[in-house]
């Protein structure tokens, strides 16, 4: 075998090796959230990520280091197959371009192939266990829901109309709670306070909410009432994600006493392992030494966990068997994993925990769906009478930030489940079948050979049609670095590639018609 064929093989199984092990297992646990902390020079990785992608909704340090992976097995390949090629050419015929065309060639190759393996491992789940972002995140993960101008005269001034027991906490919590995720700023300060005037008493906060200011906001609300009218969580987190296994006692405390801080209290009633898609993360013993110490000093009350990532159904067991948690928080919604009801009770009947039920609207796509206009007002109560429904779950989060959702969403305080309510649910499954494309997914996109960013082109269009925000989405859309116009006339190869079963090719050309100005 030549050098240079020697040269091009080996940097070929150079770009699979590495993208697989070290691209596809990066971005996959960058996926979780976790803070730059967990990820190799990850505090500047994340400095250097946000340059590029300043508001990406994950850690940037991992996503940073991915790319960096594999950008490094792509210039080794250059390199490799260059050198080989120049050193096969009597020196006296060679030119500076001598064997770059190779290369250049070769580190494409391998980009794909390491991508490929990578996308594989990380949203498919090959040779991780059958764990992938891929068709789980179709079930778990949801955009923020868009809120309709106008609504029902009948949801105004709703209050919350019931308590439940939140497992051995023994706290009677409002049914429907609010998670604070988009809170911040002085309005954030307002919807907060309206919904604790309805009656809502959880108050679900993390220091990487809204950068921190949804803790911010959410303190200054908690100083106006008594401290004992008031449940209130947050997460062993930094404002740029969770804590990974490992971290020190120290590191523990540390951040619970800046969230303390944020919130301006000298205790949280409840703190959560967040976002948990490994068992060692969930039973790292710092953590539950540092949560030990912290309920010892007065400054913590009870210990949860929350999950909504591939490995839910083993973490949630685990988190089970082991007797060490008050209250679980999981995605929990209809439609998905019938298991989790098994899990919930279990929870429940051995451990007493508190259950809160979160995702629980399931795309909060109905403002935007064709031919659901008639049931688009009753959906977000249909999903959450559906998630309350089961007996074991104590409460359902959701997230608050218009003054709207305080109404809309207390207005299903209290409701039984109808069967008016699980036909809005069934005519929503049937909407939004083929056309959701899931966060985090990225399954189809090696498969595109023009390189289109398919699920960048689908977001906008969901922004457009969904949330009705049209400007912004053809101002995203004109900014990205290609678009759609290469679908029209193409082979399309990335037909079905979506774990969805979105039909790619049909719905990126008419994005593309959507979104483009004239």
């Amino acid at each position: 075998m030549s050098g240079t064929r020697l040269a091009v093989l080996g940097s070929l199984a150079l770009g699979l090796v590495v993208g697989f092990f070290l691209f596809g297992g990066t971005f996959y646990k960058a996926a979780i959230g976790l803070d730059p902390s967990a990820f190799l020079g990850g505090e500047v990785m994340d400095r250097i990520g946000r340059l590029f992608v300043p508001d990406i909704g994950m850690t940037a340090g991992g996503v940073a280091l991915a790319v960096t992976f594999l950008l490094a097995a792509g210039l080794a390949a250059f390199f490799w197959v260059r050198s080989s090629v120049r050193s096969s050419v009597d020196p006296e015929r060679r030119t500076f371009l001598t064997g770059t065309a190779a290369g250049a060639g070769t580190a494409l190759g391998a980009l794909a192939l390491g991508a490929g393996a990578g996308l594989a491992r990380g949203f498919r789940g090959v040779g991780n266990d059958g764990h992938g972002w891929g068709e789980q995140a179709g079930k778990i993960f949801v955009p923020a829901p868009y809120t309709h101008p106008e609504y029902d005269d009948a949801w105004k001034e709703s209050r919350v109309q019931a308590h439940r027991r939140l497992g051995r906490t023994g706290w009677e919590v409002s049914d429907i709670v609010l998670g604070t995720g988009r809170i911040s700023g002085e309005k954030g300060e307002l919807v907060g306070r309206l919904a604790l005037s309805r009656g809502v008493n959880y108050f679900d906060t993390s220091p990487d909410y809204s950068g921190s200011g949804s803790e911010q906001a959410m303190g200054r609300v908690i100083a106006e009432v008594p401290r004992d009218s008031i449940f209130v969580a947050t997460k062993f987190c930094t404002p740029n994600g969770h804590l990974p296994a490992g971290s020190s006692v120290a590191d523990y405390e540390r951040v619970i006493e800046e969230s303390l801080g944020r919130l301006g209290l000298d205790h949280v009633d409840l703190v959560h392992i967040h976002s948990v898609d490994e068992v060692d993360r969930l039973m790292d013993p710092n953590v539950h030494e540092a949560f030990d110490r912290l309920k010892a000093a007065g400054k913590v009350r009870f210990l949860g966990f929350s999950t909504h990532t591939p490995r839910l159904e083993e973490v949630t067991d685990a988190a089970i068997r082991s007797g060490r948690f008050d209250v679980m928080m999981l995605a929990y919604h209809h439609g998905i994993w019938p298991g989790l009801k098994d899990l919930i009770h279990r929870a429940r009947s051995e451990q007493d925990m508190g259950v809160v039920a979160m995702k629980t609207l399931k795309g909060a796509k109905h403002r935007g769906l064709e031919d659901f206009q008639p049931y688009a007002d009753s959906y977000a109560q249909a999903a959450l009478k559906w998630a309350l429904s089961n007996q074991d779950v104590s409460c359902a989060v959701v997230s608050f930030f218009e003054f709207q959702h305080v109404d809309e969403f207390l207005h299903a305080s209290g409701q039984p489940f109808t069967t008016a309510d699980a036909e809005v649910l069934k005519r929503y499954d049937a909407q939004v079948a083929g056309t959701y494309c899931a966060p985090h997914c990225g399954a189809c996109l090696s498969s595109c050979p023009e390189g289109v960013p398919i699920h960048d082109v689908l977001r906008h269009r969901m922004y457009f049609e969904d949330y009705g925000w049209e400007k912004l989405a053809m101002d995203g859309y004109a900014k990205l670095a290609s678009d759609a116009s290469a679908c029209s006339g193409c082979s399309a190869p990335c037909l079905g590639s979506c774990p969805l079963g979105i039909d790619i090719p049909t719905r990126t050309s008419h994005a593309h018609e959507l979104l483009t100005v004239g």
